[in-house]
């Protein structure tokens, strides 16, 4: 993030700061003497929350790691992160306004603004879903516990039913999505909607990848969702210590369940009032109503708000003093081991990504081990492969490949129609989370040719959806031969070069790769469903140029498709070597362009001799 943005948040903070300090309803000289009473419980208060933002981090981080294989971003600094955006959200009306932006600013950089977006998104979606189910679990406590009054029984069927409705809601937000949602009911508002409407306009295609992210994760995420959940929800019920460390202050007659009930209750009753800075005046009124309803004194409460004011002014300090601490100097020039390539994700704006990794691509700074580059010659450290088309098939589109499997399966359609199908299909994954990041090669031909024969089955007739099978082992098959002869190319390879995949694919490259025992060969994948940019846009290229922590003058690419792939690398300054083969339509190509021309990938490692002279050692 930018400095003057990161600035701006920070007088978000300090006026937080500022105004806690002037909202205290009593003076300092008697708020230390209610502070020295605490005695040591008062750092057991502050303490805990070491561990609860722990267990915040913890959810976090799950949601984020699951958003790409590789996660360039460290536990801790997200653990930062959560504490600063936490402090912002208490300054802020809404609690939203603040804290959340700040965190997507500072993760852009890293994970690119559509995954940084939607696992903030994801994340404040889990911590109101934990609360309302920690409200509701509450009013089961307090069943088992208390004898019910029929007053008590009807505020608690209230209470209930509002819980219930809430996870209704946000278990439909998780399959579907909540952002168009979002967008489309402040789109109805006065004052902001012209503003939403234009917004989502310019967005619209950023907004639903969001959330097809958020749908992903609740239908084929299910381990991780379940594992943020019980990160959450376990911090819901250790906030519950703050309240029993605060009680024992004043009394030894307190127990943990109390404690729980004070807390739920509190939550709720503050939460009712979110529209207010700090919960100024609702937290208290809540701690109040909330010993009172227990049997216990009501300046329980009293004090229990003030210590808990206490705390969370030392908390906002400590945040916006971390918002200043271990921030990456030009987190786009960072070393490639903190800015793994692999997972970064494209500006919404391409332009403006695109212009970022323009000033970058050119002066990175090689971070590997090897020889240094000498005049006149051509020193290659660094490989960046392309997958679909050059690993997989030999250098045959694989449009021909598939053809050949619809004539092995004697599947009745012309050429001209199954190559519209192909195109079809091909869009629709692009569109639709089809493909989970554990399907294997197998599983992806199986539905992509399954959404080819309906297709065609709807728009030329016939019912032909039964011969995907055979379609798709036929071409596994071919994959699986070629895989097993360019594995022995990849061993002989990543011995003396630092290598990259990049590719076009559909978020499952990692499983792709383990299924052909490929994935050891690659020390990153930047994959276009990942990072959010597709070839032939060079700013996917640079992306590899800087996982691999090399000058793009170091690399070479090389790949089948001469506009994807040859170009467009070319464009980022990397060297390039063409896989000629069969291409999807036959078209004149400047041939001059790449470095090296080869027809099968078995003579790569020549081809690259043949750049760099007959080094022994180019690593």
């Amino acid at each position: 993030m930018k400095s003057k943005y990161r600035n701006i948040f920070i007088i978000f903070g300090l006026a937080a700061i500022v105004i806690m300090l002037l909202s205290f309803d009593m003076d300092y000289a008697e708020l230390w003497v209610n502070i020295r009473k605490a005695g040591y419980w008062f750092f057991a208060v502050v303490g805990v929350w070491v561990f609860i933002y722990l267990l915040n981090t913890a959810s976090w981080y799950t949601l984020i790691k699951h958003g790409g294989p590789d996660t360039p971003v460290s536990f801790w600094r997200v653990y930062k992160l959560s504490i600063s955006g936490f402090a912002l959200n208490y300054a802020t009306p809404g609690g939203l306004m603040g804290g959340e932006p700040y965190r997507i600013m500072e993760l852009a950089p890293l994970l690119g603004v559509q995954r940084a977006t939607s696992s903030v998104v994801l994340y404040v979606m889990m911590h109101i879903f934990t609360h309302v189910c920690f409200w509701l679990s509450s009013v089961l406590l307090y069943i088992a516990v208390y004898a019910v009054s029929v007053e008590m029984g009807f505020l608690l069927a209230l209470i209930s039913a509002f819980c219930l409705l809430a996870i209704y809601f946000f278990l439909k937000g998780y399959r579907s999505g909540m952002v168009v949602k979002t967008f489309s009911l402040l789109q109805r508002l006065p004052w902001i909607k012209d503003w939403a409407r234009n917004f989502y306009a310019r967005k619209r295609e950023d907004l639903e990848k969001i959330d097809s992210q958020i749908s992903v994760l609740h239908g084929q995420g299910t381990r991780t969702f379940i594992k943020s959940f019980c990160f959450e929800f376990g911090a819901r019920f250790l906030t519950c210590a703050e309240i029993y460390f605060i009680l024992k202050i004043l009394t030894p007659h307190v127990n943990f369940v109390d404690c729980i009930l004070i807390m739920a209750f509190t939550s709720l009753f503050s939460n009712i009032f979110f529209f207010s800075p700090m919960q100024l005046g609702a937290r208290e009124g809540g701690f109040a109503l909330a010993v009172s309803g227990l049997s216990l004194s009501g300046a329980f409460g009293v004090y229990a708000s003030l210590i808990t004011r206490v705390r969370e002014l030392i908390w906002i300090m400590i945040g916006v003093a971390l918002m200043k601490v271990g921030n990456l100097k030009n987190p786009s020039k960072s070393d490639a081991a903190q800015t793994n390539a692999d997972t970064l994700g494209a500006l919404p704006d391409q332009a403006e990504a695109r212009h970022e990794l323009a000033q970058t691509g050119s002066t990175l700074v090689a971070t590997k081990a090897g020889l240094e580059k000498t005049d006149g010659e051509i020193c290659i450290r660094g490989l960046l492969l392309d997958y679909g088309g050059t690993i997989d098939s030999g250098g045959r589109h694989w449009a021909n490949v598939i053809w050949e499997g619809y004539q092995a399966a004697k599947v009745p359609v012309s050429e001209k129609d199954f190559r519209e199908a192909y195109v079809y299909a091909e869009r629709y994954l692009a569109a639709h989370p089809v493909v989970l990041p554990e399907d294997d090669f197998h599983t992806l031909l199986d539905k992509k040719v399954r959404i080819e024969l309906r297709h065609l089955e709807e728009t030329k007739g016939g019912a032909w959806v039964d011969k995907a099978e055979e379609v798709a082992a036929y071409c596994y098959q071919y994959a699986r031969k070629e895989t097993r002869k360019v594995s022995k190319v990849l061993e002989q390879l990543c011995k003396k070069y630092h290598m990259v995949m990049v590719t076009n694919f559909y978020g499952n490259m990692h499983a792709v790769l383990r299924d052909f025992g490929l994935d050891r060969y690659f020390e990153h994948i930047v994959e276009s469903a990942v990072v959010g940019v597709r070839k032939p846009d060079p700013a996917i290229w640079k992306m590899g140029v800087e996982a691999l922590g090399l000058p793009a003058g170091e690399v070479c690419a090389m790949g089948d498709s001469f506009d994807k792939d040859i170009e467009s690398s070319h464009s980022a300054g990397c060297h390039t070597i063409w896989l000629k083969g069969e291409e999807w339509k036959p078209k004149q190509h400047d041939e001059k362009l790449p470095d090296a021309i080869i027809t099968d990938i078995e003579q790569l490692p020549s081809a690259l001799l043949g750049l760099t002279g007959e080094r022994t050692d180019s690593r």
